[in-house]
């Protein structure tokens, strides 16, 4: 993969996860909490995924994006230990929300997901530009 594709896709990814953030915020307003923590955490996935594109890393599964932004991020001091914990918290959401028919989020906890993965996103934007 060239450098422009490697920042190419990361922008694709950065604009999808922006998406998926969107969508999370919409569907806090509709009261679809479940999925409004899904798609929270899927705006983080996303943006960890754009930031080991542009290093030109294309990891196969979900715990492989939390364990290369860890190796490539988080041990070289780029990102902080404790934004890249966020990522693992909302996939355990996400989890849940999608494959346990007995969770039931409430407003409450999916605003705050919502609030973690925009926290998270601030500080992946920086390393994007």
């Amino acid at each position: 993969m060239t450098a422009d594709n490697c920042r190419g896709n990361a922008v694709d990814e950065s604009r999808r996860g922006d998406e998926c953030l969107a969508e999370a915020r919409y569907l806090l307003e509709g009261g679809f909490w479940n999925a409004a923590v899904s798609r929270a955490y899927y705006a983080a996935f996303h943006w960890a995924f754009a930031l080991l594109m542009m290093k030109g890393l294309e990891p196969k599964t979900h715990r492989g994006v939390i364990q290369l932004l860890q190796l490539h991020y988080v041990e070289t001091g780029a990102f902080s230990s404790t934004a890249a914990a966020a990522l693992g918290e909302l996939e355990t959401y996400r989890e849940l929300s999608d494959y346990n028919a007995k969770a039931r989020f409430d407003e409450k906890r999916a605003a705050a997901e919502i609030q973690r993965a925009e926290t998270f996103i601030a500080s992946c934007r920086p390393l994007l530009r």
